[in-house]
């Protein structure tokens, strides 16, 4: 029974970190922009806060790993 609710969370909780990653503005400039050759913020991920949508994705994505972590204990 808890398997079953477990692996349904976390199917929920991937299908929405895929949505929430994929909605999210790019910040960077493709290869170029990690590289140095535009913003050098973006070289280790330091940007300014990206607001309510990357806090979201935040949250979801602890609930995954969490959710994720509490399957493997159980089985």
């Amino acid at each position: 029974m808890i398997e079953t609710l477990l692996t349904v969370c976390l199917f929920i909780f991937a299908l929405t970190l895929i949505i929430l990653v994929l909605i999210q503005p790019d910040r960077s400039h493709g290869m170029s922009g990690s590289m140095g050759m535009g913003s050098t913020n973006t070289v280790f991920g330091v940007s300014k806060d990206g607001g309510p949508l990357a806090k979201a994705t935040e949250v979801v994505a602890f609930l995954f790993i969490v959710s994720a972590l509490l399957l493997y204990l159980v089985k």
